[in-house]
């Protein structure tokens, strides 16, 4: 038996960094897709094989405590360690230990871009090796696995990155609760600057900032939780659609300036924002951490002119648009 499984990848839409000081943030699942084949094997190993997680071909094997490097590339191993929790968890809960399995990765997402590339293909783990395993278990269910490897992995997580990824659309995250907001339409492209920064050390240094001048920082953090709010009631609101992306974008290009105030922007992803807002984008903005990595734009009817801007201003386009779906089984073959 083989069962194809696929998650899609998130942004950040708005409120990144305030959401760690208690204020909300929306996230979106991106039809950007990490896709994982899981089947049996004989060996009775876990065996991962990584054909493009946007790094080489790359084999790994697991037995005990020793891992077999079937080929050699060192950057892939944090995905793998996040592939390997995800296989094991699901082992537990099906109470099945004994049988091989190898998964075979393949994915759209860049690796460390901030766009929960680490996330998707645990969930894409899950959703396929459960099924194999015949464990029914809800979308839901498999983000809060997601969740569990996140943790287990990182030793900290929101829950944001793994919940998006299994049940896709748009979601407000406040203190630990998610909501489901109303489905939109939101042509965008994703900007990735080919570098990434590191969330840890970016959080480090608004950390330290807020705590040098807090009644500085304060207030921006609180605009920043309003720019979330006021994006939430534009969303769940009566407005026409173009007036709904107009001020949607207004929102991005407030929370930009916001994220640049706290320093996290970086001259390379000011110069794709600027670029996609100069070709026409409503709204451009950093998604995630910043320090590199990656920002997006609200780009309807204006999509190729603004992913044309981002590469002439040194970035790699990504034309996508909001994903209504989250984890979904591709095929299941006998």
């Amino acid at each position: 038996m083989r069962v194809l499984a696929s998650a899609p990848a998130k942004i950040i839409l708005f409120g990144e960094h305030s959401v760690v000081y208690g204020k909300p943030a929306i996230a979106a699942a991106i039809n950007l897709r990490t896709y994982v084949r899981a089947e049996f094997n004989d060996s009775g190993r876990i065996k991962i094989e990584a054909h493009d997680i946007k790094t080489p071909g790359l084999i790994v094997s697991f037995s005990e405590n020793e891992i077999y490097f079937e080929s050699d590339y060192g950057k892939a191993a944090e995905v793998l360690s996040y592939v390997r929790q995800a296989i094991e968890l699901v082992q537990e809960e099906a109470d099945k230990n004994g049988r091989g399995i190898t998964v075979s990765i393949t994915s759209q997402i860049p690796v460390g871009a901030g766009l929960g590339s680490s996330a998707a293909v645990a969930v894409a783990t899950i959703g396929a090796v459960s099924k194999l395993l015949g464990l029914e278990l809800t979308n839901e269910e498999i983000g809060k696995l997601g969740h569990r490897v996140e943790l287990l992995v990182q030793g900290a997580s929101s829950g944001i990155d793994p919940t998006v990824s299994a049940i896709g659309g748009i979601i407000h995250y406040e203190k630990g609760k998610f909501e489901h907001l109303p489905f939109m339409e939101l042509p965008i492209v994703v900007g990735y600057t080919g570098s990434s920064g590191s969330t840890k050390e970016l959080v480090a240094m608004v950390r330290r900032t807020y705590e040098e001048m807090p009644e500085i920082v304060e207030p921006i953090l609180t605009s920043m939780g309003k720019v979330v709010e006021k994006a939430r009631e534009t969303l769940l609101s009566e407005l026409e659609e173009g007036q709904k992306l107009a001020r949607l974008g207004r929102l991005m290009n407030i929370n930009h300036g916001l994220l640049d105030a706290l320093g996290v922007s970086t001259k390379k992803l000011s110069e794709l924002v600027y670029a996609a807002r100069t070709a026409g984008a409503l709204g451009a903005k950093i998604t995630g951490a910043g320090g590199g990595g990656c920002m997006y734009a609200l780009a309807p009817e204006r999509q190729s002119e603004v992913a044309t801007a981002i590469t002439i201003a040194g970035g790699t386009p990504m034309i996508t648009e909001i994903s209504r779906e989250g984890l979904r089984i591709e095929e299941v073959l006998p």
